[in-house]
């Protein structure tokens, strides 16, 4: 059975995830990408490597099922949310590239709609 690691080396793992936050920081603010989990769609599909239109589909499918009572592996106010003020005409959807992330992971014939 392994060794627990000791308080000095777990310390030493802090440190070094702190410098490796850090540099990803930099490489946000670099590509002008804001600092935190709430992003625009379009600058969602590009971190996430999917194109616009699929963060689109996926956040009009949510919101048809949020409509009709029923819930789906994309939860509002988890994985995307609206911006703008609410008397307002049109949506400001932002997306948390965290949170939906792990659902675009999830293969198509395992989602789920209840």
């Amino acid at each position: 059975m392994a060794k627990p690691p000791s308080i000095r080396e777990l310390l030493l793992k802090i440190q070094i995830l702190e410098l490796n936050q850090q540099w990803l920081n930099r490489v946000l603010i670099a590509y002008g990408l804001p600092i935190g989990t709430w992003l625009s769609p379009f600058k969602a599909a590009s971190v996430l490597g999917v194109s616009l239109d699929r963060i689109k589909l996926e956040v009009e499918r949510a919101e048809r099922l949020r409509a009709l009572g029923k819930k789906g592996d994309i939860v509002y106010g988890q994985h995307y949310r609206n911006g703008q003020d609410p008397e307002a005409q049109q949506a400001s959807w932002q997306i948390n590239v965290v949170e939906f992330s792990k659902i675009l992971d999830i293969p198509p014939d395992q989602r789920k709609v209840t």
